[in-house]
């Protein structure tokens, strides 16, 4: 979204004050994946590089089917990969070693494709991600219980695949609207449900309560 509502400049600002802090979190070698597409890939190159991340690959996301275009549609996504170091700390590929046969052409279905995880979240997002994807990128550079980062965290993609391979998923969101799906979606997927830490409320409680609160509102308004 910041791409389409920045400048040029605007934008290179706010990735590079982004990737400057996020890297403030990350472990000694761990990988950061950044998503763009191809028209602001030079400017997640130049963030990346003065926050002091060290560009480690540039992945193919291959959506199955095209997009959006002015000439020829868009049937894919870049994904930047990133290390805060030399290396990557995990690679559970090590060109397939351990039988994890992957290049830097991931295909999985995109939201554009119907009966996709991705398009399945369609209504709920106008951006979202499928799950496989986000797994496999998970299983290569961590291990079991190991901790995931996503500072925006939309429809919850990362906290759904974090959750099916054993990992724990460190969410941001600042959309009130996305951490409701987020969380509405980690109850239908995991059966547990979400806890406001601030009251010790279970997420159900919270929203029945806030949906009251809004009904007076508007009641008072109408009145």
């Amino acid at each position: 979204m910041a791409s389409g509502e920045m400048s040029r400049e605007e934008f290179a600002t706010f990735l590079e004050a982004t990737f400057v802090t996020i890297r403030s979190f990350l472990a000694k070698s761990a990988v950061f994946f950044a998503f763009i597409d191809w028209r602001s890939v030079d400017q997640m190159y130049a963030a990346g590089q003065k926050a002091g991340l060290k560009l480690i690959n540039l992945i193919v996301w291959s959506k199955g089917s095209g997009a959006m275009g002015s000439m020829y549609r868009s049937a894919h996504e870049l994904i930047v990969m990133f290390c805060n170091g030399d290396r990557p700390r995990v690679n559970n590929v090590q060109l397939g070693k351990s039988g994890r046969d992957r290049t830097n052409v991931w295909e999985a279905a995109g939201a554009n494709r119907r009966g996709s995880s991705a398009n399945l979240m369609l209504q709920s997002h106008s951006t979202p991600k499928p799950v496989e994807l986000c797994i496999d990128a998970i299983l290569d550079v961590t291990n079991r219980g190991e901790t995931v980062l996503d500072p925006f965290l939309g429809s919850g993609t990362t906290l759904i695949a974090s959750h099916r391979c054993g990992r724990v998923c460190v969410g941001i969101e600042l959309d009130p609207q996305y951490v409701d799906v987020c969380l509405r979606r980690w109850h239908d997927e995991s059966g547990q449900e979400a806890v406001l830490l601030k009251t010790g409320e279970a997420f159900s409680t919270v929203a029945r309560k806030r949906a009251a609160q809004a009904a007076v509102v508007e009641e008072s308004a109408d009145g």
